[in-house]
């Protein structure tokens, strides 16, 4: 049942890249104070939320966006090494073959610059 097993791992990814969507967005929006005449997207509730944020875990709260950045950029190297790990026999065996080739060509290239490389030394003597 290999359809089922992405349509799976779609769901996991969109799971994933809804909350990371809505919260970078409301971040990008509240940070900028583009607020469409709500008090949700204000500077306001941007500076409550980060200082609340602060005060529970013990940090300034101007320090809070880098954590929360690093932990989403954590978290999506584990989300899409589980997606590559799912999906190797898509991407795989093209790689495998790519890297390959890459190699052969640089062997084959190191051979022909041997066959046509001039001797070492000067062509003529110094004299």
């Amino acid at each position: 049942m290999p359809g089922r097993k992405r349509g799976n791992m779609r769901i996991i990814l969109a799971l994933w890249a809804a909350p990371m969507f809505l919260f970078w967005s409301w971040y990008a929006l509240s940070a900028n104070d583009i607020s469409f005449g709500t008090a949700f997207f204000s500077r306001d509730i941007h500076d409550l939320v980060f200082n609340l944020y602060g005060k529970v875990l013990g940090v300034p709260g101007d320090q809070v966006p880098a954590m929360i950045a690093s932990a989403c950029a954590f978290d999506t190297a584990i989300v899409f090494a589980i997606a590559a790990f799912r999906w190797r026999a898509a991407w795989f065996p093209q790689t495998r073959e790519w890297v390959r080739s890459q190699f052969n060509r640089d062997e084959s290239r190191a051979t022909a610059d041997e066959a046509t490389a001039l001797p070492y030394g000067p062509a003529q003597s110094a004299e």
